[in-house]
């Protein structure tokens, strides 16, 4: 961008001394096209300069990308409170026979490889009761354990299953030695199988770790595309997927799903899959398929032991000598047993929600009691565990936003429960279920037709001012603004039904655009320019139509000549930062219309007369209206700001809704953070809150 601004300057320079030392219209477009071969030149050297000096080995990327996979999950732990006070106790055993590959054939397998097998045979159990452990030891489980290195997670909803693959994640990178596979966390939700699965991959990676988008080493390419990092890196077998969420695809794909995984990961690739038990059974029992995960184990997580569910929660409260903690008393009584409390609070997910709600933490602005876990006990309020899930469920919003002392929150515990019941009411009714909160699709909360009339009005007044003082200009007429407004609003009403906004990254230059926007500006700008100087009484009307049309393809090569690289969102971490490269995309592409003006400005100032600053300022503001117009369709800010006011109007969300959200996530461990898009805690959290 740097550059581009330089290029701008220098062109604006130029122009100025060529007016005021008179150098003449057809003089100045010479000079000026003379100019661009060196520039592009200069810009084309600094693109190659870019590209060789971002190239660097795999190795080196596999380390890197290792250190941000450690910080970045080191950092979510911190605020999903895994170790606050200390890990949950989760034990696993093997699973049923009927989930995972014969145990036997699992050791042939391994043994069987080219190279020989991924560990040391010895340490393999000799059958796959030897897989039941606990805690920390799931990396040891995986990597010496698991002849195959090819491991299945199943657990019921709240078994801990994603805290479990965060621990497996930290150990690895822990454990890893040069050149071993960097573990990465991917959530299957937003995989469509129809979409090969390499492919979904490398661009979740791009997503997440930007720096991957760099070009890989000639040495690893193959064919004519250079590919990058995250292809690379996948191609050369050096990432370890860990995909959660298997359950969360809808039920139709699982079998699809399981296929296109063994389609697209050979055997001897590691990987980690984690689901629902009953979802996974019924893939693998449909009538019409038979298909399971190539050789992998599996284990299934068990419900968490009384005692241990008992310390933990009287831990969080203080210790066994704090007052708070005698408040667990009764429901010790019930876990472990068949009562409702006792199966509520038998998973992770269960005591999750209850220390928030039960163990408050210390408050800064003093506030009602925290209410007694007690409640839980009674069996006529609470007559099944379904009662008690969606009691938790409905006190965990609330808990969540009391005005502790080490963030106090900017929104009450109403208006917090008011924003989240819409946005996953959002997400369940008009996104299909899908667990990915995505800014730049808030948009479509809006009404179609209020959507409809915004657009219009916009591209309305864009296009009518540009084609009304066109008209003007060049008919003399003084009704072509209105008719322009008029034109314009029938353009903006059909160019309102293909609106897609979607979020800019990075601007690059194309040369196609820029070619037709020169050739399209050079027609029109002769056209205008042969009229006026005729009008005028010049006497060299033909060269002055050439430059004021060098002037207008110039300024319209220039504006549309930018394009927003958007397909695949790889060029942002995470939802913030992506909103404010989109931001300034958007103002990125009305400015570059505005010095387009202004450097149609120069020209017509000689052209017709005028003194510099009027013709100068006509036409910035077409170039500028037309930028505007442009960035439109280029970047989803702008209908972001209209769906996020729109909506904050109607009291469903907060006007700082970016805030609202980061702090949901950092502080109050309501949403988790994945690449540029927010998710519920918890899958069952949303639904919950969707059906309030």
């Amino acid at each position: 961008m740097r550059y581009l601004v330089l290029v701008a300057l220098s062109l604006s320079g130029a122009l100025a001394l060529a007016w005021h030392f008179d150098l003449g219209t057809a003089a100045t477009a010479v000079t000026v096209l003379l100019g661009l071969a060196p520039a592009y030149l200069a810009w084309a050297a600094f693109r190659a300069d870019r590209t060789e000096a971002a190239a660097v080995d795999l190795d080196t990327a596999a380390e890197q990308l290792a250190v941000a996979v450690k910080s970045q999950w080191d950092d979510e732990a911190a605020v999903r409170r895994v170790n606050d006070p200390y890990p949950l106790p989760v034990a696993w055993r093997a699973a049923d026979d009927d989930l995972a590959e014969p145990w036997p054939l699992l050791r042939d397998l391994a043994r069987a490889w080219p190279g020989g097998p991924p560990g040391d045979p010895a340490s393999w159990p000799e059958d796959s009761g030897g897989l039941a452990d606990r805690d920390a030891q799931i990396g040891a489980v995986f990597t010496d354990r698991v002849p195959t290195r090819r491991l299945l997670i199943l657990g019921e909803p709240g078994a801990g299953k994603s805290v479990l693959l965060i621990r497996l994640l930290q150990d690895l990178v822990e454990r890893r030695t040069d050149r071993a596979l960097v573990p990465v966390l991917f959530s299957l939700a937003s995989w469509n199988p129809r979409q090969p699965m390499k492919a979904w991959l490398a661009a979740q990676l791009r997503r997440t770790y930007p720096g991957l988008r760099s070009p890989a080493p000639t040495a690893v390419t193959t064919g004519n595309d250079p590919g990058d990092l995250a292809q690379a890196l996948l191609d050369a077998g050096r990432i370890l997927p860990l995909l959660d969420g298997f359950d969360e695809l809808p039920p139709a794909v699982h079998a699809t799903a399981l296929d296109a995984l063994n389609r697209s990961l050979s055997a001897r690739q590691p990987l980690v899959l984690a689901s629902r038990v009953t979802p996974y059974r019924a893939a693998l029992r449909r009538p019409d398929t038979v298909v399971r995960l190539n050789g992998a184990a599996a284990i299934e997580l068990l419900p968490l032991a009384a005692d241990a569910a008992a310390e933990y929660l009287r831990r969080d409260a203080g210790g066994p000598h704090a007052p708070a903690a005698d408040g667990w008393d009764a429901i010790a009584e019930h876990l472990g047993t068949g009562s409702p409390a006792g199966q509520a609070l038998s998973t992770p997910l269960g005591l999750f929600l209850a220390r928030t709600i039960y163990n408050p933490r210390p408050q800064a602005v003093p506030g009602p009691p925290a209410p007694h876990s007690d409640e839980l006990c009674n069996s006529t309020v609470f007559s099944d565990r379904a009662a008690v899930d969606t009691h938790l469920f409905n006190a965990f919003v609330p808990a969540a936003y009391t005005r502790d002392s080490r963030r106090p929150p900017h929104w009450t515990a109403q208006q917090a429960a008011r924003t989240l019941i819409f946005i996953a009411r959002f997400l369940q009714n008009q996104h299909g279920g899908t667990p990915d909160l995505a800014w730049w699709e808030l948009y479509q909360a809006v009404p179609v037709l209020i959507r409809r009339v915004v657009d219009a009005l916009i591209f309305g007044i864009v296009s009518g001012v540009v084609v009304g003082i066109e008209f003007t200009l060049a008919t003399g007429v003084a009704v072509g603004l209105p008719a322009g407004l008029i034109s314009g609003s029938v353009i903006g009403a059909l160019a309102a039904c293909v609106v897609d906004p979607a979020p800019g990254t990075r601007l690059r230059w194309s040369p196609r655009r820029i070619a037709t926007g020169f050739l399209s500006g050079l027609t029109g700008g002769f056209i205008l320019g042969f009229g006026a100087a005729i009008r005028a009484g010049l006497p060299y009307p033909v060269y002055d139509g050439l430059g004021t049309g060098c002037a207008v393809g110039l300024m319209i090569g220039v504006t549309f000549g930018l394009k927003s690289e958007r397909p695949d969102l790889t060029t942002v971490i995470g939802p913030v930062t992506l909103l404010s490269s989109d931001r300034r995309t958007f103002v990125t592409l009305a400015l570059a219309g505005g010095c387009g003006g202004g450097l149609v400005g120069v020209f017509s100032s000689q052209m017709l007369g005028v003194g510099l600053a009027i013709g100068i300022a006509v036409p910035g503001i077409i170039g500028l209206t037309l930028g505007l117009g442009f960035a439109l369709t280029q970047s989803a800010w702008p209908h972001y700001v209209l769906a996020r006011t729109y909506l904050a109007v109607r009291h469903r969300i907060p006007l700082n809704l970016m805030e609202f959200l980061h702090d949901a996530h950092e502080h109050r461990g309501v949403l988790r953070q994945v690449g540029a898009v927010y998710q519920f805690r918890h899958i069952d959290l949303q639904r919950h809150l969707a059906r309030r």
